[in-house]
């Protein structure tokens, strides 16, 4: 199998501008984020290619910039191996480790991004691509989590913690606020609150991570009952499980 250099290139291009799940591609990560505790030297990722070509794949990190190139971004992690190939059926481990030069917070987590660049390989034959030929390169991006030592609580009990109210936003209209108290990140799957016709599911937009020792609003329908007094929250833990739990609702 082969690969185009200058064709690589376009493929990265390709791969930054649009992020899909790691299930869309052959190349798929063990698992759907990463968590870096601080007392350790370093983490590994599996990758596993469940395709019937080799793979080539490039793993990078970025800050939350997902249009950067790996060689432009500018994080505190070292990746081992950046590039590899991976043999259809087979595996590939990645090292991440951090290198400590960054200032970042002690009192609360940080989060960056882990990208892993699918690169299939040109067609076999006489080494020319034929014309019209389009290859696409499939990128998956992940949560990589950095937990400082002697954070306080348990980042899977987190969402237990969180202050749920109803409030109204400046322009009128009823709206769910939400405060995280924790110094960890708090991933939301989905929001729902009771209404007359049921459970009624709130937008989460932008806000689907909630940030530690932060704070988020969400807007509600206008003719939605001020009455609540629970909402239902489902959060993605640790191991990428979704977790429902029924919450008060404070006023």
């Amino acid at each position: 199998m082969r690969y185009g250099v200058g064709g690589y290139l376009a493929l990265c291009l390709l791969g930054l501008i649009g992020c899909v799940s790691s299930a869309s591609a052959s190349v798929v990560i063990g698992g759907t984020r990463v968590v870096y505790p601080a007392s350790q030297r370093d983490v590994s990722v599996q990758l596993m290619n469940q395709g019937d070509s080799p793979a080539l794949v490039q793993v990078w990190i970025d800050a939350g910039d997902a249009g950067v190139t790996p060689e432009a971004a500018r994080v505190p992690f070292v990746v081992l191996p950046p590039l590899s190939r991976i043999e259809p059926a087979s595996g590939q481990v990645v090292r991440i480790a951090f290198t400590g030069e960054a200032d970042l917070p002690e009192n609360r987590e940080s989060v960056y991004w882990l990208n892993v660049l699918d690169v299939p390989p040109l067609p076999e034959g006489d080494g020319r691509v034929p014309q019209n030929y389009m290859q696409l390169a499939v990128r998956s991006r992940i949560k990589l989590f950095f937990r400082p030592r002697g954070l306080k609580g348990n980042a899977n009990q987190a969402p237990e913690s969180l202050n749920w109210s109803l409030t109204a936003p400046e322009g009128g209209g009823p709206a769910l606020r939400v405060e995280n108290p924790t110094p960890y990140h708090v991933s939301l799957a989905r929001l729902r609150i009771p209404s007359a016709a049921g459970y009624q599911t709130v937008p989460l937009g932008d806000r689907s991570m909630l940030d530690p020792l932060g704070s988020a609003r969400f807007a509600l329908p206008a003719d939605l009952p001020e009455t609540a007094e629970s909402i239902e929250i489902t959060t993605i833990n640790d191991f990428g499980g979704r977790v429902t739990r029924t919450v008060p609702l404070a006023r």
